[in-house]
């Protein structure tokens, strides 16, 4: 019992201190987003008057400098250098050194450029460099990568494309203090020449953007500068940023992330249009966490505390109901020795105990009244038992029902293997246990087939019985030498008789003369048959049909003359098949039947129903079947005969 109380006090413990830990976690929470919101708020502010200062002073930088350089590229001594039209080799080094004094004088005069190159279609270059003059004239001396120098010779007129960033030592082929780490590339087709064309490069060093970015310093901010393929073209940190795509994808997102020194820092970033630089401002958020550190464990402290109050309250509240639990306890174990009388209480000061005191009364009064609900509850169990087994036999018989009326039906095939003069095959799948469509075939005697398909009104076990009958009265009467016409008026009038229930049954009968291949078929209110002559494709054959069986008394039949060749085929077939319905609703119907037949034409009549079944299979899918599918296919292999003139009806 100690244990237990124990357990119980510890279990009764946990609900305080899941909630202090909530209270703790929520506002800790609550306090971070809303002080990080407020720090990202603040640094949005100042990136609007940074990003507008940085992109304007590095435009500015970059139009005025292309510009300059324009003019100085449309001067005479540097297009007639470009072509390299002399005569005499005294007459090319005067302009070469005349050309390379006019672009020294104005890389000096303009701040904005590093140094001018130009380059011909055929890869040379010329030009002048702060610690170089590059009149090589020469495609094998170019020091430009190839990437670089097909990208440059690739411009359209016109069009300037940035190029870059190149350490200076590539240039010049060796390395110094002095040497830039970082040369932009403004490269443009310039002029058309008779040498062919020519490229201008203005170059920028790096070192240009220290003023711009000078009064953009605030002691916690990194500003990165990337071209249009994420490579770094200047940054005010002492490290390059190492992952460019990291930190642009996590931009102006709001999420703080880790650098490559495991510092917290939030990036914001502007696309500039001209040139489609990208500039990114890293901040770093390290003062800041600091003070959201600091405030959760101020939440902390201040959580304990509230804790070590909220378990003293406990301990308090826990005397008293201690004090109800025995109370209880003595109630309790009166009702299990028998004794169901309310007992007297005194009211305490924890109002759930006095609900919980007076539910033990309440539970006394009401074990008599369980007592007759478990009684009732048995005899239910036992009903219920009883329509389980009931339904059980129910669904046996059912089950022993379809096994009789299989039996009845003709299911061995081939159906006559001594017999060459014909194929035939038949199957039918019922929508229920038992089904109200049926089919026959046999021989009436040596030389005549009779053939019957048939589909009774409604489902389950009346049509079942209707059909059994059907089947029976019709062969009876064909097998007493009645024709079809004659043998369905004689079963009507039977199943007239006392037809209460009102049921019908659409019925095609025929009967083939085998060693000619003539015989009579009537149809009372069936499907239209189908036909495939041997050189032919399958058709319905429509005409008007008879009545249905079993409708009326004074209904009349007629038999219809056909003639089967060497190679014709009837295709007969219940409702069932035209009207089996996929999951849309849509009808499978006589188009789409006719088609899956040509498909299988020249098949076995086994091969035909198979494939019309697939057929119907495919279409429907997963929708329940609603009717039962019935087919019966012939084939006549007989001796050809002339066929008469006239269309037969079947």
């Amino acid at each position: 019992m100690k244990l237990k109380l124990s357990s119980l006090r510890f279990h009764m413990l946990l609900p305080v201190i899941a909630m202090t830990l909530f209270v703790v976690i929520m506002l800790t929470m609550l306090f971070s987003r809303a002080y990080t919101r407020m720090i990202l708020r603040q640094e949005q502010e100042e990136n609007a008057a940074g990003f507008e200062l940085a992109s304007r002073s590095i435009t500015t930088l970059v139009e005025s400098s292309i510009s300059q350089v324009r003019s100085v590229i449309s001067d005479d001594r540097v297009i007639s250098y470009a072509g390299l039209s002399y005569s005499t080799a005294a007459e090319l080094v005067h302009a070469r050194i005349s050309c390379r004094d006019y672009l020294k004088g104005e890389i000096i005069r303009n701040d904005g450029v590093f140094g001018l190159l130009f380059m011909r279609k055929d890869e040379s270059m010329f030009g002048t460099l702060p610690e170089g003059y590059f009149f090589m004239d020469s495609p094998e001396e170019n020091p430009l990568p190839d990437t670089m120098k097909a990208q440059i010779l690739n411009t359209p007129l016109g069009q300037i494309v940035w190029t870059g960033p190149i350490a200076g030592a590539e240039l010049y082929g060796f390395e110094n203090e002095t040497m830039p780490q970082s040369i932009m590339i403004a490269a443009w087709k310039s002029v058309d020449v008779s040498y062919g064309e020519c490229y201008a490069m203005m170059l920028m060093d790096e070192s240009i953007f220290d003023r711009l970015f000078a009064a953009l310093q605030d002691g916690k901010s990194t500003w990165h500068l990337f071209a249009e393929d994420q490579t770094e073209i200047y940054h005010t940190g002492q490290e390059e940023c190492l992952e460019p795509e990291r930190l642009l994808s996590a931009n102006n997102s709001g999420l703080i992330l880790r650098d490559e020194n495991g510092h917290s820092v939030c990036a914001f970033s502007m696309t500039m249009t001209s040139p489609a630089w990208t500039l990114v401002r890293e901040v770093s958020m390290e003062e800041y966490e600091q003070v959201i550190q600091g405030v959760r464990s101020s939440v902390a402290i201040l959580a304990a505390v509230v804790f070590l109050v909220a378990l003293a309250i406990y301990e308090l509240w826990l005397k008293k109901f201690m004090r109800q639990f025995n109370s209880l306890k003595e109630g309790i174990v009166r009702m299990g020795e028998g004794d169901l009388e309310p007992i007297p209480f005194e009211p305490f000061s924890i109002g759930e105990f006095e609900v919980m005191q007076q539910e033990i009364d309440r539970t006394s009064l009401a074990l008599s009244d369980q007592m007759v609900t478990i009684r009732r509850m048995e005899r239910e169990q036992i009903e219920q038992e009883h329509e389980k087994r009931e339904r059980e036999r129910f669904l046996q018989e059912l089950s022993m029902a379809r096994e009789v009326q299989r039996s009845t039906i003709p299911h061995i095939f081939p159906a006559f293997p001594e017999r060459m003069e014909f194929s035939l095959h038949a199957s039918m799948t019922p929508a229920k246990e038992v089904g109200g469509d049926f089919y026959d075939f046999f021989l009436i005697d040596r030389d005549h087939l009779a053939m019957v398909i048939g589909d009774v009104s409604g489902k389950g076990i009346p049509a079942a019985l209707f059909m059994m009958v059907s089947k029976t009265l019709l062969k009876n009467q064909l097998m007493s030498g009645c024709d079809p016409a004659t043998a369905l008026e004689s079963v009507n009038l039977q199943l007239c008789e006392n037809n209460s229930s009102m049921m019908f049954v659409t019925v095609w009968l025929a009967v083939l003369e085998i060693s000619t291949g003539k015989g009579l078929a009537c149809n009372a209110g069936h499907e239209n048959p189908g036909l495939r002559r041997a050189d032919g494709r399958f058709e319905l054959l429509k005409y008007r049909h008879g009545v249905m069986v079993g409708v009326s008394k004074k209904a009349r039949y007629q038999n219809r003359e056909f003639v089967l060749q060497h190679g014709d085929c009837i295709f007969v077939y219940t409702d069932g098949i035209p009207e089996a319905t996929a999951v849309s609703g849509e009808m499978f119907g006589e188009g789409r039947m006719v088609e899956a037949l040509n498909t299988f034409a020249h098949g076995s009549p086994e091969e035909i129903l198979q494939g019309m079944r697939s057929s119907v299979d495919a279409f429907v899918g997963d929708a329940e079947q609603f009717d039962d599918l019935t087919m019966m296919c012939l084939e006549y292999k007989g001796p050809d005969s002339s066929r008469p003139d006239d269309i037969e009806r079947i």
